[in-house]
């Protein structure tokens, strides 16, 4: 009897500390708060180098974080720097920890992907690398379900915890591509977003569950908020991947296009937009990269587009307007969210008059090509 005992007190001792564990473990779930709202803010391009990191990032990021409040922040990549001579691993993981930690001290969760300077020392702190670091924070909520760690998508659940309000995809758009421009995403990670739409559509009664997508490259048909004009337009800039010039189409974005988009490789087909067209869960798909481009719009096939500038002060920019974007959602409306800019100055009340890699911008390249234009633009017509 007194064996029996022991095993019966035993067992209660075990499932009693399960529970206590269980209470006491935080489920790392995304939802509405009680008044039905939820705010996603998007950082992205911030080029740490670690120890020798530009303050203004860091003091930019926190002022954000404390007027805005997020209950998320989104990293659309970048978050390395591209020149980076003799960067150890350590080097690299305190680069993330300036911008995890602002959040960490706030307890306001974060997801991320990866940009293309992520990838330029690849070799020396793989991506497998640079996930452990990131998830090694516990206000990640990245979820490793997609193709690679830096593919996945997450839910946003109602107030009530019942049901999922939208969801979130977070892409990763490698480095370069072979035939020179930049990757994009891959067919694997195609078919993995076409069965992750079809299978939440599924359990939704059979309706797409309306998602924002975030990633560092944009598809080429980010061209579709553009239009073709003439060198002299106001407005307008010049693409050397097609040798054309373009202009913010007014009719369908607004914001400001300060440089062509580098986005995918014209000549490398992804197939991203298609999938997008053919899931029809896409309720906006935002990018970086570009860092003087802050435009958002809506296109002739009902996408919506559209970017955050860049946040750091290491890369070219907009100068005390470099930004990140805010999204603001309603639990009963959440396709028509709200999305605006906050930028430096208005964040941290400084003016800043001149930003030296700021004059390195590639719209340089705008400035010098209507030089040519203007001297041989008859000439160039001619072919």
């Amino acid at each position: 009897m007194k064996k029996l005992m022991c095993v019966i007190l035993s067992l209660v001792m075990v499932l009693s500390f399960a529970v206590i564990g269980g209470a006491t473990e935080k489920e790392k779930v995304l939802q509405f708060n009680e008044d039905g709202k939820f705010k996603i803010m998007q950082v992205n391009d911030t080029q740490d180098v670690g120890k020798g990191v530009n303050e203004k990032m860091p003091s930019f990021l926190e002022a954000a974080l404390d007027i805005e409040k997020p209950d998320l922040v989104v990293f659309v990549g970048d978050q390395l720097a591209d020149f980076y001579p003799f960067a150890t691993e350590e080097d690299m993981a305190l680069s993330i920890k300036n911008i995890i930690e602002p959040l960490q001290e706030r307890n306001i969760p974060f997801l991320m992907t990866l940009g293309n300077h992520d990838h330029d020392n690849i070799e020396e702190f793989t991506e497998e690398e640079q996930y452990a670091v990131y998830t090694s924070y516990e206000n990640c909520y990245a979820v490793n379900n997609g193709p690679d760690g830096f593919t996945y998508n997450v839910p946003v659940l109602t107030s009530d915890g019942e049901e999922i309000a939208f969801n979130i995809y977070m892409m990763n758009t490698h480095n370069k591509a072979e035939s020179g421009g930049y990757a994009g995403v891959n067919a694997q990670q195609n078919e993995w977003y076409k069965a992750t739409s079809a299978a939440l559509k599924a359990d939704n009664g059979g309706e797409a569950v309306p998602s924002m997508l975030f990633q560092h490259i944009p598809p080429k048909e980010i061209y579709s908020l553009m239009k073709e004009c003439e060198a002299n337009e106001d407005g307008a800039i010049y693409s050397r991947r097609d040798s054309k010039w373009y202009k913010l189409d007014e009719t369908k974005a607004t914001g400001y296009l300060g440089e062509a988009p580098c986005s995918e490789d014209f000549d490398n087909i992804t197939g991203q937009y298609e999938t997008w067209l053919e899931c029809r869960d896409v309720m906006g798909a935002f990018f970086a990269h570009d860092h003087v481009n802050n435009f958002v719009g809506t296109n002739e096939d009902g996408i919506t587009m559209g970017y955050n500038g860049g946040t750091g002060f290491r890369a070219y920019g907009l100068g005390d307007e470099r930004s990140v974007r805010i999204f603001e959602y309603d639990e009963n409306d959440v396709e028509n969210y709200e999305t605006r800019l906050l930028t430096y100055k208005e964040a941290t009340g400084e003016e800043i008059p001149v930003v030296i890699v700021d004059l390195f911008t590639p719209a340089l390249l705008t400035s010098l090509m209507k030089v040519v234009y203007f001297l041989f633009g008859w000439l160039i017509d001619l072919f």
